[in-house]
């Protein structure tokens, strides 16, 4: 019998780095258009998202994270971004993505040490 390579947290990790990947192109779409008229700041929301997937275990259910506007007060201008938030999500993302590839990495030595049978 044959088994797939992927499991549940293969899956949720690459996920994961899908919707982190989403985070970080919406944080610099913010950051370049901070300065735009009217513009409205959006985000990427998906942590709950996730969360309730894999307690389920219907991760592979899941379609993209959720992206909506950020909701913040506009200013004279109309627009809302706020360089200080965008670069907290920046930070944030990033440390989420480190450890998000630390797990991939985990598992993929997990993996390679029961090929060579060790």
């Amino acid at each position: 019998m044959v088994m797939p390579i992927s499991d549940k947290a293969m899956e949720t990790i690459e996920w994961a780095m899908k919707a982190l990947n989403a985070r970080s192109e919406v944080t610099a779409q913010n950051i370049a258009n901070a300065q735009t008229p009217g513009y409205r700041a959006s985000r990427v929301s998906f942590e709950n998202m996730l969360g309730e997937a894999v307690s389920r275990g219907r991760v592979g259910e899941l379609d993209g994270p959720l992206v909506e506007l950020r909701g913040g007060e506009p200013d004279i201008n109309g627009n809302d971004v706020r360089i200080e938030d965008e670069v907290v999500d920046m930070v944030k993302t990033n440390l989420l993505a480190q450890s998000m590839f630390q797990a991939f990495t985990f598992k993929a030595n997990v993996l390679r040490s029961a090929i060579r049978g060790q």
